[in-house]
């Protein structure tokens, strides 16, 4: 009897020590009070004094879904994609969004989009197919606050760069469209500091490190004319009437531009495509100085023209000159369709100031759009050209044959989404883990809960052995 009890003393001394281990081998992964259960803590924008936020909007004033993303070719792959080209005057640490706007996974719009980071090389082609300094993907259900956030490996030399942003998730069909959407609010910076691709502006933020002697963390980008003072866009016909009208040819006559400026760019407020859905919806333009009458301003020379590709619905339909439209004059834009893909302007308010003027198909019209203009102060730029520029080239053509998309249009170079909403979410996950090697010496060796209860049942043992021994020995005597 005696032998069996301590036999069993012993067995259990051994039993409940090695719980005891179990127990505190695993006592890191036990939920904490106030902390979720096996989850990583989620890393939140932290500025410190040695951190400067720098907004590209007012973060006062409210945002709202502006920017879409879920543009589809024909064969259903999502070519959705936007750009922010940005000059930081500071080494840069972070980059982020207050929020973005997503689809969710009941109604099968969730979808995933990767943010990618490059430093700058002399054009947006050129930049886009080096190595982006941050990549991440991200699976959206549903839309975010305060993400997404990205901190920098390492922190970059200040200087230019290009952020760009794509919705990666193929549509299922017609009624189920994966959806992102970044947000728009009133921007700080005009074209001079910040040049968007053809659906921007949106908003983001950087941080950088707090220098001295810095007042404007976004300057001037090194390849615009540094002689042109561009002014912030206002807003000179607000949307009125809810009523959108298809463009097949649309004129539209400036006032006389202000001494010293030019006008730099007009836009047309959230012009419309009526949702096409073959993502073909370009316009060309041209501008003529005005003469008084339509047709013949239209037998003049032609001072620019330019092409659009595939405008987003919904979005601002910018239309950039440059120094073309020069102050003391009046000018025509005709705005053309060209192709089959639908687009449009939404009426403005019928109260707009003197000197606009408004054509359809050479028909003055009594309803006007609405316009956001942004002028540039420029100074004084000397006589007006007496010939238009030549468009001829002043180099011979090499072998490589012309292309008709604009710079910076690398709606091709998007990646075809092979990968589930779950697999990107592990993905995503898995830029946060830590290393098991890593900084966990205070785990490893932290606490001696586990050698006082080796020693323990160390000596359980030899007491239950003893026992034993002694035992036999009386049975002997």
């Amino acid at each position: 009897m005696k032998r069996f009890t301590a036999i069993f003393l012993a067995m259990t001394i051994v039993l409940c020590a090695f719980a005891t281990l179990t127990f505190a081998a695993g006592s890191d992964d036990l939920p904490v009070a106030g902390e979720p259960f096996d989850e990583e803590p989620v890393e939140e924008p932290v500025v410190d004094e040695t951190t400067f936020r720098a907004y590209t909007y007012d973060e006062t004033a409210a945002y709202s879904p502006s920017v879409w993303l879920n543009s589809f070719d024909t064969d259903g792959e999502c070519t959705g994609m936007d750009y922010v080209i940005f000059n930081c005057a500071a080494p840069l640490k972070a980059i982020g969004f207050p929020e973005v706007y997503a689809g969710v996974e009941e109604n099968l719009s969730d979808c995933t989009v990767r943010f990618e980071l490059f430093k700058w090389d002399t054009d947006a082609d050129k930049t886009v197919k080096g190595d982006p300094v941050l990549s991440e993907d991200v699976y959206f259900n549903g839309d975010s606050k305060e993400l997404p956030y990205f901190p920098l490996e390492q922190v970059q030399p200040a200087g230019q760069y290009l952020f760009r942003v794509s919705q990666l998730t193929e549509k299922i069909d017609d009624d189920h469209q994966p959806y992102s959407v970044l947000p728009i609010s009133e921007m700080k910076y005009s074209a001079v500091q910040l040049e968007y691709a053809d659906r921007g502006p949106f908003i983001f933020f950087i941080d950088c490190e707090k220098t001295e002697g810095i007042e404007d963390y976004f300057l001037k980008l090194t390849w615009k004319e540094a002689e042109i003072d561009i002014q912030p866009e206002k807003t000179i016909i607000p949307r009125g009437a809810s009523a959108a009208h298809p463009i097949f040819e649309y004129g539209i006559v400036t006032p006389v531009v202000p001494d010293g400026q030019v006008l730099y760019s007009l836009a047309l407020i959230e012009a419309p495509t009526w949702i096409n859905k073959n993502h073909d919806s370009d316009v060309t333009f041209e501008v003529y100085k005005w003469t008084g009458d339509y047709e013949e301003t239209l037998l003049g020379d032609i001072l620019l023209s330019g092409e659009l590709f595939d405008h987003a619905d919904n979005t601002n339909l910018t239309l950039t000159f440059g120094t073309t439209m020069r102050y003391g004059n009046r000018y025509l834009l005709v705005i053309y369709r060209s192709n089959n893909g639908a687009i449009g302007y939404y009426e403005g308010v019928t109260d707009y100031p003197d000197g606009w003027e408004f054509y359809d198909y050479g028909i003055e019209q009594d309803i006007s759009p609405a316009i956001k203009v942004a002028y540039a102060n420029v100074g004084d730029l000397g006589p007006e050209p007496t010939e238009v520029p030549t468009q001829e080239p002043t180099e011979a053509p090499t072998d490589a044959p012309a292309t008709d998309a604009p710079s910076g249009d690398t709606a091709t170079d998007v990646p075809v989404n092979n990968v589930t909403p779950d697999d990107a979410a592990k993905a995503t996950d898995g830029g946060n883990k830590t290393d098991s090697d890593g900084d966990n010496s205070e785990k490893k060796g932290g606490s001696a809960l586990p050698v006082i209860i080796g020693i323990c049942c160390a000596a359980a043992v030899a007491i239950a052995v003893a026992v034993i021994v002694i035992s036999k020995k009386k049975k002997k005597a």
